[in-house]
């Protein structure tokens, strides 16, 4: 690389490099960029786990999920947080929400309704910020990791259940009980996660003797793989819940 005299000024010349000056500076750019490769993710910024977390209160932990009940508050933002696992909700309570970015931004309040679900995979970044003036309600499940299941393809819990979610890590059923129908539950090939958005009672034979069950809003219920067929009668309310079945 040649210095040439230019105006008064002295200029490097790129034209003129020899042969081991360009060796030099290729070396260099490739230093260069080895160590941007190396440091970058160090620099990377990271995020606290979602939970634990204010508002946010742990009902079931076993070895396929936890299970959280959670509320926001308005005016209340989440801190920035990172979802480790996957998650899915079901909606107790709707209300107003948004939902912002690490880079500072939030997007537009969206509005849930009863027994809505949604599924946030593992890896994302994000806060929420309640709108309501009476908090949304939801329950969180936290989906642990699990040898995938391809043959996994679920049994629909019982006559009138609609399937509203199904990914290759959940399926999701809504099931409404009705008055004087009486519906077979079918045996269970899935561990299954029981949510329930309205409560009531009902009554259950199987191989016992039959039980009057009431249950209210927000229970939610962990069941292995295996439990037998039954029949379920309702006997008062208007019992509802969000059925999910575990792959």
């Amino acid at each position: 690389m040649n210095a040439v005299l230019k105006d008064g000024l002295w200029v490097m010349s790129v034209t003129a490099m020899t042969l081991k000056d360009k060796a030099r500076i290729t070396l260099c750019s490739a230093v260069a960029a080895l160590l941007v490769f190396m440091v970058a993710p160090a620099l990377a910024q990271s995020f606290p786990p979602a939970y634990p977390r204010p508002n946010a209160t742990k009902i079931i932990d076993n070895d396929r999920i936890n299970a959280l009940e959670v509320y926001w508050p308005k005016d209340q933002p989440t801190p920035l947080h990172t979802h480790t696992i996957d998650q899915f909700s079901i909606t107790l309570r709707g209300g107003l929400l948004r939902v912002g970015t690490a880079d500072g931004k939030w997007g537009e309040a969206h509005m849930s309704q009863l027994a809505s679900v949604n599924f946030v995979p593992a890896g994302t970044t994000h806060r929420e910020e309640g709108m309501s003036e009476v908090p949304q309600h939801k329950i969180m499940l936290e989906v642990k990791p699990s040898p995938p299941n391809p043959s996994a393809h679920g049994t629909s819990p019982g006559e009138g259940a609609v399937k509203v979610f199904e990914n290759d890590r959940l399926i999701a059923w809504d099931m409404t009980w009705k008055p004087g129908a009486r519906v077979l539950r079918p045996a269970q090939t899935l561990d299954t996660v029981t949510v329930f958005v309205d409560g009531g009672t009902i009554r259950v034979a199987g191989q016992s003797a039959p039980a009057d069950i009431t249950w209210t809003a927000g229970e939610t219920v962990y069941a292995p793989h295996g439990a037998p067929a039954r029949m379920e009668t309702l006997t008062l309310g208007t019992p509802r819940a969000i059925i999910v079945e575990l792959k």
